[in-house]
């Protein structure tokens, strides 16, 4: 299994959106199974916390949107997420699909691939360093630390996470109006690898990336002509609900 030192050697990265959340329901264990069996070499997920400290598999901070759920994670407890259905929103076809725990889908990926943890921007008043050392802490108990990059648009959030000194990998998400070049953003983070939407990459960006050899995902790529125009602006990363078409485009680009 290539760590992610490898994995940014590479020309190109297909990063699996929440799995292969074009075709399963984002964030589950069968849309990251889709995602491996495409190919993917990176996974992306979201993390969140419940009332007892568990670390779940899930975007939203509250439940309606993908799950049978009401109300915020941050007030459920894992016992009762476990409860609930997380793909009958997306089909039929997926009812029964459960929220995971993080370990989970480190036990699912071990030896596949690599992840991508995006680390959410905190609530008001929430204790974001206590949030996370959980999410740290699961992952160096799974042993997974070098094949998992953390990626945030809270920059503070990344700034301790580099302040620790215990080698994790770090991502900067370009947070919605921030006009600084990425070579900027990682002297302020300290992180190793630039993201941003491909309406930011502009060409402005896209020089500085190639000035400076930055390592950078472009979010949502689920085209061949966003996948042309992201590698045209010096992107490598290409974030995707579609893992699968998108490499096939690449592998089709390089005959």
């Amino acid at each position: 299994m290539k760590s992610l030192l490898d994995l940014v050697t590479l020309p190109h990265l297909v990063v699996a959106h929440r799995g292969a959340s074009g075709i399963a329901p984002e964030n589950t264990l069968t849309a990251i199974g889709l995602a491996l069996e495409a190919g993917a070499l990176m996974v992306e997920i979201d993390v969140q916390i419940t009332t007892d400290d568990q670390v779940v598999v899930f975007h939203d901070p509250s439940l309606e949107r993908t799950s049978n759920g009401h109300g915020e994670i941050c007030r459920s407890s894992y016992e009762e997420l476990k409860k609930l259905d997380a793909g009958a929103w997306f089909a039929e076809r997926f009812r029964g699909e459960k929220i995971p725990l993080l370990a989970d889908v480190f036990q699912l990926i071990r030896g596949k691939a690599c992840i991508n943890v995006e680390i959410k921007s905190p609530a008001p008043g929430e204790d974001w360093q206590k949030r996370i050392r959980l999410i740290t802490a699961a992952t160096t108990s799974a042993a997974m630390m070098p094949f998992t990059l953390f990626s945030s648009f809270h920059h503070d959030s990344l700034r301790y996470l580099n302040s620790l000194q215990l080698g994790f990998h770090t991502a900067a998400l370009l947070p919605s109006g921030d006009q600084r070049l990425p070579s900027l953003v990682l002297q302020d983070t300290g992180c190793q690898a630039f993201v941003c939407s491909l309406r930011e990459l502009t060409p402005e960006l896209g020089a500085d990336i190639a000035a400076h050899d930055i390592f950078t995902g472009v979010y949502t790529i689920n085209t061949t002509q966003d996948a042309e125009l992201a590698l045209l602006r010096h992107a490598r990363g290409l974030v995707t609900d579609f893992p699968e078409r998108i490499l096939a485009y690449l592998a089709a680009r390089e005959k």
